[in-house]
């Protein structure tokens, strides 16, 4: 099975959430596969710092921040990557 993404036309996927341990992992991996990702958070600047130190160990620039609205607004998959016990605070919140 391929698992790389086409560089010229990459699929863009959502983390929302994704400045845990869990949308950190993923982002880098989806990025790793060349996907163009979104960290979303409900808090930009927290996004902000985390794709900057993704992009860091990447060595390139495939990991973008945005708030959890852009995250979904901007994006082909989504992906929810809160913990479980968090999952029901989120849903009130947005």
């Amino acid at each position: 099975m391929d698992t790389e993404v086409s560089r010229e036309n990459p699929v863009r996927v959502g983390l929302i959430g994704g400045t845990g341990p869990e949308g950190r992992g993923l982002a880098l991996r989806w990025a790793m596969a060349g996907a163009r990702v979104t960290v979303g958070s409900r808090l930009v600047d927290r996004a902000q710092v985390t794709a900057a130190e993704l992009n860091r160990i990447l060595g390139e620039d495939r990991i973008v921040p945005g708030g959890n609205h852009t995250a979904i607004s901007e994006s082909e998959i989504v992906l929810l990557t809160v913990p479980d016990d968090s999952r029901a605070s989120f849903r009130r919140s947005e």
